[in-house]
């Protein structure tokens, strides 16, 4: 699997666990914004990247500052970055979710704080 497939996937499979949530979900078009998933629910709206590694994801500070610039344009909503790893137990924190064969952590930026109030 090429790394722009297993990003995309990643991308879907952190969609699909919010949609299990609750969360209506849109993808960006090519991942091309600060925001690869947009998440609402109710009046809260996520803007989410997400970054996914089968060791450690690549994160680069534009990335962190341009998408916690878009969320201070757009009313109630709030920056997340979003890790997806190949499922291995050893990994799992408590705010970590099981997706399949998937290990998802959701934080909230700029704090760095894992974040469970997706479910």
């Amino acid at each position: 699997m090429s790394y722009s497939s297993f990003g995309r996937e990643a991308e879907y499979a952190a969609g699909s666990c919010l949609t299990n949530y609750g969360w209506a979900v849109f993808f960006s078009k090519g991942s091309r914004g600060p925001a690869d998933i947009v998440a609402r629910r109710d009046d809260i709206l996520l803007l989410i990247q997400v970054k996914s590694s089968t060791k450690i994801p690549k994160i680069r500070g534009a990335e962190i500052q341009n998408l916690i610039q878009m969320s201070e344009k757009i009313s109630n909503s709030y920056p997340l970055l979003s890790f997806v790893h190949p499922h291995i137990e050893c990994n799992v924190n408590n705010n970590s979710i099981i997706f399949g064969n998937y290990l998802i952590n959701f934080f909230i930026l700029p704090q760095w704080e894992s974040v469970d109030f997706l479910k």
